[in-house]
């Protein structure tokens, strides 16, 4: 379970018979384009019904990011266990900088209990270990995102076996374990291919998956 810090509640409000969950400062929220690419993630600071003000916490992702230009925004809210999309339009709150941004002309796509965060294609090496074993097992990455990884491998495990797992960054890029648990798992008669989420969640450990994910995406 995350460790989630007393909120400060931004926003909270309906448009087009859409209801929109409570927004609160410090919120993660992931910003794509509408082909569903990474632009960048960053935490909420402003929401009103005309905009969100995002301060980007990792690297921009495309050299393309332009004022004007359509988005989709994700995040999750954990303490309503919900994720929220909203359609707009993204700008940068002064042209000097890059850090804070805008998206406006809020188009509210609603709120579900699925997945929070969009998963991105990732073709990428990694190794898990199982509970109570001190031998890390080579697993093949299919995609990940802020809230969980997808990976394949040879060997059968369980549903809600939690394993700990590290991936190979490449040279220079140091990244500790990060806890998972596996939510669902198909046979591929060749292989098996597990979703899982991270779990034991805290800020720090939210810091290191938000890196590792996006340079995940930058090495592919």
């Amino acid at each position: 379970m995350a460790n989630i810090p007393n909120p400060s509640f931004v926003g909270h409000y309906s448009k087009n018979n859409a209801t929109i969950p409570n927004i609160y400062n410090g919120m993660r929220m992931e910003v794509l384009d509408r082909t569903n690419e990474l632009l960048f993630v960053g935490d909420v600071e402003v929401l009103s019904e005309q905009m969100i003000e995002v301060v980007r916490t990792s690297d921009l992702l495309s050299p393309t990011i332009t004022d004007g230009m359509p988005v989709s925004v994700r995040g999750f809210n954990a303490y309503e266990n919900c994720g929220v999309h909203i359609d707009g339009t993204l700008a940068k709150l002064a042209q000097e900088q890059d850090t804070a941004w805008i998206v406006k002309e809020l188009d509210i796509k609603g709120k579900d209990t699925g997945r929070s965060f969009s998963r991105q294609p990732i073709h990428a090496q990694a190794w898990v270990q199982p509970e109570a074993s001190n031998q890390w097992l080579p697993c093949s990455v299919v995609n990940a995102s802020a809230g969980g990884v997808c990976f394949r491998m040879n060997e059968p495990l369980e549903i809600g076996a939690q394993l700990r797992i590290r991936f190979n960054l490449g040279r220079g890029h140091e990244q500790p374990p990060l806890e998972i648990e596996i939510r669902r798992a198909t046979d591929r008669r060749t292989e098996y291919e597990y979703g899982c989420e991270f779990v034991n969640l805290n800020s720090d450990v939210d810091t290191v998956i938000t890196r590792t994910v996006i340079r995940l995406q930058i090495m592919q």
